[in-house]
């Protein structure tokens, strides 16, 4: 009778470890049926994981806008000065040449002309200079020995200036010598900068050759 008893209760473990081994792999053959008051437990259908999207390639960014250089000619003129050398931004330029020609000029009976230009640009010039020269070398290229040159500069800082800047309000700027140029020195170069518009931006500037004078 005892061994029937340990034996009937041993079956009904392994029965009922049977019945939760069932429900928890969802065996059909050993879990209860929908008969006996057991719900049915459906497996949902998995969903098919979507494709995933290519990243998008960003634009290139657009090559920038091509600076015009600037340009000057003789106030009340309309012929374009020669540039000499320059630098304008975005990488453009002009390197200084090697050679310069010097046209002659008849000079006025009275005495020199006044020295009058007017330069167009995107801003207004920060500094200017007349470089005023007594010779040059064979290649045309002017003697910038300080013994026989004149600089006559105006803008930021001048103290003493020996030009002035006027802001036309077209676009334009006359740059000008107040009064007589000093004579002996009848190669002129203007001399025009603009101060960076922002931190690190390329340093702006350009020169023209003037009629000798």
């Amino acid at each position: 009778m005892h061994r029937l008893t340990v034996r009937a209760t041993r079956g009904a473990a392994a029965l009922g470890a049977a019945a939760l081994l069932a429900s928890c792999t969802g065996d059909p053959s050993t879990a209860p049926s929908a008969k006996e008051g057991q719900p049915t437990h459906t497996s949902p259908a998995r969903e098919k994981p979507a494709s995933p999207t290519p990243p998008t390639k960003p634009a290139s960014p657009a090559p920038p806008a091509q600076t015009a250089p600037p340009s000057a000619h003789l106030t009340g003129g309309t012929a374009a000065l020669p540039l000499v050398a320059g630098a304008w931004g975005g990488g453009e330029g002009k390197p200084p040449p090697e050679r310069l020609t010097w046209p002659s000029t008849a000079r006025a009976a009275d005495g020199p002309a006044p020295v009058r230009i007017t330069v167009k640009a995107a801003s207004p010039p920060s500094y200017a200079s007349f470089m005023l020269h007594s010779r040059i070398d064979a290649a045309g290229i002017p003697d910038e020995d300080t013994r026989r040159q004149k600089v006559l500069a105006c803008g930021s800082g001048i103290t003493d200036p020996g030009c002035r800047i006027t802001d036309n309000n077209d676009g334009s700027y006359t740059v000008e010598v107040p009064g007589s140029p000093p004579e002996g020195h009848p190669y002129r170069v203007l001399y025009v900068q603009w101060a960076p518009d922002r931190p690190g931006a390329e340093e702006t500037w350009a020169s023209w050759q003037l009629p000798t004078g």
